[in-house]
C-alpha cells in the first residue's frame, strides 16, 4: 500500500548523489548549463529500448500533452542547472525545490482536481517554510529558481496526466520523446550549437565518463521517482523532495573540500538557518504522515 513512499525515499536518495555530482562537473567553466541540459535530455534515447514492451499510440491530444511535459522539463533543467553552477548545491536544490513543490500543487489542483486537508495544507507549508529558511542562507538565484519551479511544477502534473490515462511505461516513453525533440529543436539556435559543440570538445573523458555514469544513477532515480508518481499523489510525492534536500547538503558537507566544486558553507549564522530549516523540514514530514 505504500510502496511509493518507499521508491520515492529511495529515488530521492539517488538523485541527491546526482545532484552533487553535477554541482562537480558544472564547477569547470567548460560545461555550460545549456549544454549540460542538452547531454542529459539526449541521453534519453535510450528510452527506446522498451518499444517492444508495450508502447502505442493514444491520441494527438495525449501525445501533445507528454511531449509538452518533456519541453518543460528541458527547460526546467536548464535554470536548475544555471542555479547549481552559482551556488551551493543545498542551496540550489531547496531553491528550486520548494518552488517546484508549491506550482506542483497548485498545477494538480487545477489540471488534475486534486484536493488537500488542512493538515496537508499545514505540513506541506512547513516543509515550504524550512526550505525557504535553507534557502535563504546562500546567493541569489530566486529568478532561476522561479523559473525552474514554475516549469518542473508543470511539467510533472502534466506526466502524472499521461500516466492516468495509459500506461506507465507509454507515459514514461512518451514524455522522453518530448524531452529529446525539444533538446533537438533547440540546435536550431547558434548559440545552443555553440556551446553544445565547445563542451563536448574541451571537456576531458573522465569528465565525460563522469557525466554518463552520474546520468545512469539519476536515470534510475528519476524512473523510481516516476513510478511512485504513478501509484501516489503527485503533490505528496514532490513534498517528500524535502528529504533529499538534507541528504544533499549531508553529502556536500561530508565532500566538501575534497570533491573539486563541492562546497557547503557551514558557518556562523549560515549553518544555523539551515539547521533550522532541516527541523522545519523534519516536522512537517512527520505531520504529513502521522
Amino acid at each position: 500500500m505504500m510502496l511509493w513512499f518507499y521508491l520515492a525515499i529511495i529515488a530521492y536518495a539517488l538523485n541527491a548523489v546526482a545532484f552533487v555530482v553535477d554541482k562537480h562537473l558544472l564547477s569547470t567553466s567548460i560545461l555550460r548549463p545549456v549544454s549540460y541540459a542538452f547531454g542529459v535530455s539526449i541521453l534519453s534515447l535510450v528510452v527506446v529500448v522498451i518499444i517492444p514492451f508495450g508502447i502505442f499510440w493514444v491520441s494527438l491530444n495525449y501525445f501533445l500533452i507528454a511531449f509538452v511535459s518533456g519541453a518543460t522539463f528541458f527547460f526546467a533543467l536548464i535554470f536548475l542547472y544555471k542555479a547549481i553552477k552559482k551556488t551551493d548545491a543545498s542551496i540550489a536544490s531547496t531553491n528550486v525545490g520548494v518552488l517546484g513543490v508549491i506550482f506542483t500543487y497548485v498545477f494538480s489542483v487545477l489540471i488534475l482536481g486534486d484536493s488537500f486537508s488542512v493538515q496537508h495544507v499545514i505540513s506541506l507549508g512547513l516543509m515550504v517554510v524550512g526550505i525557504l529558511f535553507i534557502g535563504k542562507a546562500g546567493k541569489g538565484i530566486w529568478f532561476e529558481a522561479l523559473i525552474s519551479g514554475i516549469v518542473f511544477g508543470l511539467s510533472t502534473v502534466l506526466l502524472k496526466f499521461t500516466f492516468n490515462y495509459s500506461t506507465f511505461l507509454n507515459g514514461f516513453f512518451w514524455t522522453r520523446m518530448g524531452l529529446v525533440g525539444t533538446a533537438l529543436f533547440a540546435l536550431i539556435f547558434p548559440l545552443v550549437r555553440r556551446d553544445v559543440f565547445l563542451s563536448f570538445k574541451q571537456s576531458p573523458k573522465t569528465s565525460r565518463l563522469i557525466f554518463v555514469l552520474n546520468k545512469i544513477i539519476a536515470s534510475f532515480g528519476f524512473a523510481l521517482l516516476y513510478m511512485a508518481i504513478k501509484l501516489g499523489n503527485v503533490s505528496t510525492v514532490n513534498a517528500l523532495l524535502s528529504i533529499q534536500f538534507v541528504l544533499i547538503f549531508i553529502l556536500s558537507f561530508i565532500f566538501r573540500n575534497k570533491i573539486y566544486g563541492v562546497a557547503e558553507d557551514v558557518k556562523g549564522v549560515v549553518l544555523i538557518k539551515k539547521i533550522v530549516g532541516m527541523i522545519l523540514v523534519g516536522v512537517g514530514f512527520l505531520m504529513f504522515f502521522k
